[in-house]
This record gives structure tokens, sequence and C-alpha cells, in this order.
């Protein structure tokens, strides 16, 4: 119904201008002879070799006349990639490779992006002709010098950085070859951590396809705590008899404060409003920005045979393609829904060889120490990959307190562990501010980095609790 009215609402307002209508009946800018000007004439007008003049006016024309599936829900186009070059738009996206989970610093964390994938990413797999961008996993050998030999290659590429939006309606159109182990997904994840490690900060899954069972797809929320204390909603959306994620089909969100609904085609499939972020006030995780995400992954615990391995027999004919037409990103007019300040920044957590916990609540963090371990950095509270440039000064800020006196470290360090801050303090049940000033040369990544191991005898205290508030970072 919504795209009949958007049809009407074209014709009426061609109707109003003069030769609106041709002497033979035609339309002006109807490209594919449907009977009305849309979104999908710009496809038709691009494949069909369109100058750039008329693909302008095209355009111009569809997102003032408010013909587009959304323009007439209170929604402004703030962002969008039409793929109308012939190559990927690295101003708008950028590639991630390989087959493992790294951190800020390109630290190891895990292999098979920490679901079992099979694939190994590379920039050679996408391609854009025609107004499609095409990722293509394919069976091929590819060997990587560290990462060791793989047997699948795909391609993965996000927005990060580059663009990332906190609610409004984000819309991708988009098909999926079909076939056991294929993992097509456009999903979110959040700028920054600002709630803490994987899911406590939140992610958005947007479309995930079974590649064994094309006729579904579904949309999913994660949240929670850090892993393994994660929680996830989801919800499924079946296709009509003998269709499938093989056809083009419109995925989108519409994401307000408090609540996230999910369409295919415009049809509402699923909504969800009953999330958390363990030690924070709802509406969080889900209010602040996050960047999108296009992927192909093969095999992995989602559709991979045992939870884990490729099928071969996916890849006799060849490579598989999930094509994307069009990834655009409208604001909601009038909306206030903005990302929400941190009074406090949240802490990732190191543990090794020790046993502690890193809890992240509003306002503060708190690291329990029930074994402080044998090294000095055994047990950490950490700010990763925070980017500063060549004659910054940076001030980090917090204020302390421990259940027992003890020895802590301070640090902010670079990927070779260069420290261009190094204080030890010492901490009692007294809260305590401090503020230090740190200057950087060159420009760099540095992790800033609590140290709370043994130190000066940490291990004799016992258990025992420290708590920062108010961490900044400016």
């Amino acid at each position: 119904m919504r795209a009949v009215k958007a049809a009407a609402a074209a014709l009426m307002l061609l109707a109003s201008v003069p030769a609106a209508v041709y002497a033979d009946g035609s339309i002006p800018m109807d490209y594919n002879s449907d009977g009305a000007v849309d979104i999908f004439d710009m496809v038709s007008a691009r494949k069909s070799g369109k100058t750039a003049s008329e693909l302008k006016a095209l355009s111009s024309f569809l997102l003032g006349s408010g013909a587009g599936e959304t323009a007439n829900d209170g929604y402004e186009l703030i962002w969008s990639d039409e793929f109308g070059g012939s190559s990927l738009d690295e101003t708008k996206w950028s590639y991630e490779l390989g087959n493992w989970k790294l951190d800020d610093n390109g630290n190891y964390i895990t292999n098979g992006w920490g679901n079992n994938e099979q694939e190994f990413y590379t920039s050679k797999n996408t391609t854009v002709k025609d107004g499609i961008l095409t990722i293509s996993a394919r069976r091929e050998d590819l060997t990587d010098e560290k990462q060791g030999s793989y047997e699948y290659t795909s391609a993965r590429i996000n927005t990060h950085k580059k663009f990332s939006v906190c609610g409004g309606r984000i819309e991708v159109r988009a098909r999926c070859d079909s076939g056991k182990s294929l993992w097509p997904a456009i999903w979110m994840l959040p700028e920054d951590n600002v709630y803490g490690g994987w899911a406590a900060s939140g992610e958005i899954d947007i479309m995930e396809g079974w590649g064994s069972t094309p006729e579904k797809v579904c949309g999913t929320v994660h949240f929670g705590n850090t892993w393994p204390d994660n929680k996830y909603l989801t919800g499924e959306y079946s296709f009509d008899a003998g269709d499938s994620t093989a056809n083009w089909h419109t995925y989108s969100i519409e994401w307000e404060s408090g609540e996230i609904r999910w369409y295919v085609d415009g049809k509402l499939y699923s909504t969800q409003t009953e999330w958390y972020s363990e030690g924070f006030k709802y509406p969080a995780p889900f209010d602040q920005n996050f960047y999108i995400i296009l992927n192909l992954a093969v095999g992995g615990h989602f559709d991979g045979i045992d939870g884990i391995y490729a099928d071969p027999n996916t890849f006799a004919n060849g490579g598989k393609n999930f094509d994307i037409d069009y990834v655009r990103v409208y604001e909601k007019k009038g909306s206030d829904f903005v990302p929400a300040e941190m009074s406090s920044l949240s802490l990732d957590n190191y543990i090794e060889g020790a046993d502690a916990s890193v809890v992240n609540k509003d306002g503060c963090t708190v690291i329990s120490v029930r074994n402080a371990g044998e090294l000095e950095y055994a047990v950490m509270g950490l700010l990763r990959g925070k980017n500063v440039k060549a004659g910054d000064r940076h001030t980090l800020s917090f204020d302390v307190s421990s259940t027992a006196e003890r020895s802590m470290v301070v640090t902010a360090e670079d990927s070779s562990y260069t420290r261009y801050l190094d204080k030890k303090l010492t901490i009692t049940p007294e809260r305590k501010h401090y503020s230090f000033d740190v200057s950087f040369e060159n420009d760099m990544a540095v992790d800033l980095k609590f140290q709370l191991g043994n130190i000066d005898g940490a291990g004799t205290v016992g258990a025992h609790e420290v708590t920062l508030y108010n961490i900044k970072w400016d």
C-alpha cells in the first residue's frame, strides 16, 4: 500500500507541472515503464546508461517529491551510497581483512571472527557495476603469512569512523545467492564501545540470512553484559511461497529511543523494546552512534556444517554473490534522539593469570580483584585505541578509591608499549581525584591502562574492590 501511495504522489506531482505526460501517454523519468516514478527507476536509469544529468534530475525529483518509500513517513535522507561508480567508494567504506578478530591495535583476539567463520576476507572480492555492489564468496585457496591457509574468500566492509548514526531509518535493498553455509548480513556495531566490550555496547542486525533456508531472514539485537554474559532478542520473517533472499528485497529498521522495528519490503515483522546494558540506564546501549557493516560469511555457527565448516557443494558451480543496490540512512524529522553523554568512560578488561572482573556502571567502573596474580599487568582496566595527533595534549582525569590500600599504575602506551604516561598511585578507601596531562609527538593510537596486578606486593592484600569514577579523556 505504501508503494502505491508513493507512486500516486509522484504521478500527482508530475501532473501539476507542464508536460507531465508526453503526447504518447508515457511519463517523464519512468524509465522502467511501470506507470510510476520511484526508486526503481533510478536502478533502471543507471543500468540503461542514462547520462549524469538525467540521473541527477531523477535523484533530485525523487528526494524532493516524496516519491520514495520513506519520504512520506517524516524521514529525511542524510547519507546514502547508490554504488554508481566503478569501484567501492573508500571515502564511505573500509575493508575488514583476514579471518582473525583483532583489537584496535591489531592484536589477535580469536580466529573465525569469533563465529567459527571459514572465509578469509579480502579487498578483491567486491565489484561495483551498473549501480550494484557485489560481494562474492569463492572457494579458492589463499595463504596468509600470518593467519595461515584458507579454502574460501569473501569480503566485509564497514563505515566505521566514516559514518555512524543514532536512530532513524536504515534501509538496504539487496539479494543473495543461496546454499548451505552462506551467511549474508546487514548489521551495525557501536562507533565507540562506551558501555564496554561486546555485547554490553550493543549490536543491531538489520538482516541475517541462512543460505540453507533462503525462504526466511531474521533481525536481532545483542545487549546485556560483556561476553559470555550477553543476551539477544530476535524475530524472523518468512517470505511468501516461491520467494526468497535470492530475489531483490528491501530490508530496513526504524530506530527510536526505546524501540527498534524491523521491516521487509515495508512490512513490519518485529518490534523490540526490552533490552538493557548492565549497570546503565535504559535505553542503553542503543542510545549511541552505530556504524554499518555488509558482509557475506562462509561457514560458522549461523549456517555452517556442525556450526563450523563450509559446504564445498555450495560452490560446485562457482562463486556465490551478495548483491546490494543501495544503502540509505534517513533521519526522523523533528526527532531529538541523540547519543547519550557519558559521565564516565567505560573500561575494557584484561586478565592474565589472575582472578578478577571489570564491571562498568553508570558513572563508574568497579574492578573486583580476588587474586592479583603474579604480573603487574595481570589485572587491567583499559581504554583501547584512543587516536591522537602529533602536537596534541590530552588530559586523563578520574576519581578512585579502594576497599584495601594498595598501589595502582596508570599508563598511556602505544602498540610497542612505549609509555607516554607512567604514574604509580597509592589508593585507599578515601576517594581521591587525579588529573594528568599527556603530550604526543606523533600520530598514533594509544591504550590507557589502569594496572592492578601484583604491584608492590598487592598479591598479599586479599580480595578487594577498586572503583574508578568519572573517567574522562579530553
